[in-house]
């Protein structure tokens, strides 16, 4: 293979990278807003609408910047003086940032979206760091063998824009295969509408306010009026008035889950156990937290399990089949500045155990630990030995 044709695979790689880039960030904005916001505002940036405008505006420079680098890539208009220059300066910056963010925070390299493709195609800073590598490497090599004789035709920029935006949108085409109705989810609710138990309740509560609303209106006049208290002789304006109740953190907890996740609400966490997982369905360990779930559910022990997702339908039937199609009660979040303000501080997965409307046990990423939970939950461990040819529990026997 000849150097112009290497050049020329060099370039478009380049291209395809940066275009790549852009037009994801573009069909996944709210996510990129909240990353940008969250990198210059902190954790709680929701609360800063100020900051919030003028970090959205600079997610939309660096995508158009992004945008603008993969389309001059393919021309040859000040190539070596002015797009090369940018392009490797812009990877080396931005590799210089996935470092840092890595060092950052525990197992900063292997989890998490570094949203460098949005939250179209979710990839860690460690898988972010060896793409930026690549780039470099790339180009590198164009730095040194370019010549301005390498030229492409005409149509190559259009076409291989047009190629990249298509096969970006592509990513967000939904699959309606085996869609879970969230209405009717596969693990049973706390009670079925279509009981008839449940609709001789409704119909008599129904009833018993129609009985209360008629009696009301139709009060005889000659009713005989409760005397009032007599009123004190102490001033109004001295009355000492009363303070408002303080929300516990349970109660402004279960107060988030309601009003940004409002399904929750009809799994009523004020009555009973209850547990509530709230997962991204791009991170891989809430994919392993939820398998792990999955497999203490068919065991026993287990609470009354919802889950709060944030992502697309796609992402979901995709979390949901690597789960091995377990399914719990669920609501779909697609903001992800609702997703954070109910994390509360906390990086997902986030678990947390209610007991009568009060958080009993809660566990994040750096928390959770699949012995100590089974454990809480008095579940004991499967041991995986090869003894006659199959998986065995601890008493010996199978697990199937």
């Amino acid at each position: 293979m000849n150097k112009h044709v290497l050049l020329k695979i060099g370039r478009i790689l380049l291209s395809f990278l940066f275009v790549f880039g852009a037009i994801s960030k573009l069909i996944s904005m709210p996510f990129f807003d909240g990353m940008v916001a969250e990198l210059f505002l902190g954790e709680n940036y929701f609360d800063n609408p100020k900051g919030m405008f003028w970090t959205q505006l600079l997610g939309r420079i660096l995508v158009a910047a992004e945008l603008v680098i993969g389309i001059a890539l393919l021309q040859n208009k000040w190539f070596k003086k002015v797009v090369l220059p940018t392009t490797i300066l812009t990877l080396i910056l931005f590799t210089i940032h996935l470092f840092y963010e890595g060092f950052k925070q525990p197992n900063g390299f292997t989890e998490g979206n570094c949203g460098c493709f949005g939250d179209v195609l979710p990839m860690t800073n460690l898988e972010s760091i060896i793409k930026n590598i690549i780039g470099l490497i790339i180009g590198a090599f164009l730095w040194i063998k370019f010549e301005k004789s390498n030229k492409f035709a005409t149509w190559v920029s259009p076409t291989l824009i047009g190629l990249v935006t298509m096969f970006t949108l592509s990513f967000g085409i939904k699959s309606y295969d085996d869609k879970i109705d969230e209405g009717t989810p596969s693990i049973p609710l706390l009670y079925d509408s279509t009981d008839s138990a449940f609709k001789d309740s409704a119909s008599s509560e129904i009833n018993s306010r129609d009985t209360i609303s008629t009696d009301v209106t139709t009060q005889p006049e000659d009713v005989k009026e409760v005397p009032q208290e007599p009123a004190t002789n102490e001033p109004e304006e001295n009355a000492t008035p009363k303070a408002p109740k303080e929300k516990t953190k349970s109660e402004l907890t279960i107060e988030l889950l309601n009003t940004y996740a409002p399904r929750t609400k009809d799994q009523n966490l004020d009555l009973g156990t209850k547990l509530v997982c709230l997962f991204s369905m791009t991170c891989s360990h809430c994919q392993e937290v939820y398998k792990d779930i999955c497999q203490m559910n068919s065991r026993g022990g287990m609470p009354t399990t919802y889950l709060i997702n944030y992502g697309t339908d796609y992402e979901q039937n995709y979390f949901f089949n690597q789960a091995g199609n377990c399914k719990h009660p669920h609501s779909l979040i697609t903001e992800y500045t609702d997703f954070k303000r109910m994390l509360e501080g906390n990086t997902y997965p986030r678990i947390i155990l209610f007991k009568d409307g009060s958080i009993a046990k809660e566990w994040n990423v750096d928390t959770y630990e699949k012995a100590g939970f089974m454990t809480y939950f008095g579940i004991e461990e499967v041991k995986e030995e090869k003894e006659e040819g199959g998986l065995q529990l601890q008493g010996g026997g199978s697990p199937w």
